[in-house]
């Protein structure tokens, strides 16, 4: 399945085929509400556990799946948040299980395991609009000079606050639910948080494009510097 696939399933707030292990599907903002967010985004952390994230170096056959299933194995609190998720998700009760050498998550309908895991995580990725954490860059200095000029970079990144967010979730829903989009606090609760982010997209859009013909009408831009077929409201979202 790809990217497109995928995309209209989340749209249309179906479930998503796993091959092998059966359906996953992305709740909707008020089943979230009813677990309480809080739990929803514990779920999400467990099931996209990622090596990059780890402040350890290992083998770079080591893939997210076998740190996901030794955590399992070797940490009772993360595979009972892993196991609360993978129900959630796919409305089947997990258990551990093991074919020769291969230890894998048992599911009614099959199994997740080395081989469709990158895809688990891909779709809930794209249901939840979120991206893995990345490593940070590494710096080879080539003399004394450049080293130390590069671990004050470092001291002062991990000095400097992060920055403030300016939108989340809970601020995106209040905004679609007051903009005038015909749309309701029950109709976007009823939404999966794919289409809520498309929804704050598209809306963007729109409205981009709308102040942008006003302007051109009153004269306040240069209409040269602008192709009008680039700015059509179905033009595809990057």
């Amino acid at each position: 399945m790809d990217d497109l696939d995928i995309k209209f399933k989340l749209m249309g707030n179906l479930g998503i085929q796993i091959e092998g292990a059966g359906n996953l599907y992305i709740p909707s903002l008020k089943e979230i509400l009813h677990l309480n967010m809080s739990t929803y985004n514990e779920y999400l952390s467990s099931l996209l556990i990622d090596t990059s994230a780890l402040n350890t170096e290992i083998d770079e056959n080591i893939s997210n799946f076998d740190v996901f299933i030794v955590n399992c194995y070797h940490n009772y609190s993360f595979k009972e948040v892993s196991f609360k998720a993978i129900s959630f998700f796919f409305k089947s009760e997990p258990s551990l299980a093991m074919e020769g050498e291969d230890v894998f998550v048992k599911l009614s309908d099959g199994r997740i395991d080395r081989s469709n895991f990158p895809f688990v995580q891909k779709v809930l990725m794209m249901g939840n609009n979120v991206k893995l954490s990345s490593p940070e860059p590494e710096y080879k200095p080539a003399n004394s000079r450049a080293k130390k000029m590069i671990e004050m970079i470092m001291k002062n990144k991990k000095n400097k606050p992060p920055d403030k967010e300016k939108m989340d979730l809970f601020s995106i829903l209040s905004g679609l639910i007051w903009k005038d989009n015909a749309q309701s606090l029950d109709s976007i609760l009823a939404m999966n948080i794919f289409q809520v982010y498309n929804g704050l997209h598209t809306t963007d859009k729109i409205e981009n494009i709308s102040h942008t013909v006003t302007a051109l009408y009153a004269g306040t831009i240069d209409g040269k510097k602008i192709k009008l077929s680039d700015m059509h409201w179905a033009n595809k979202l990057e």
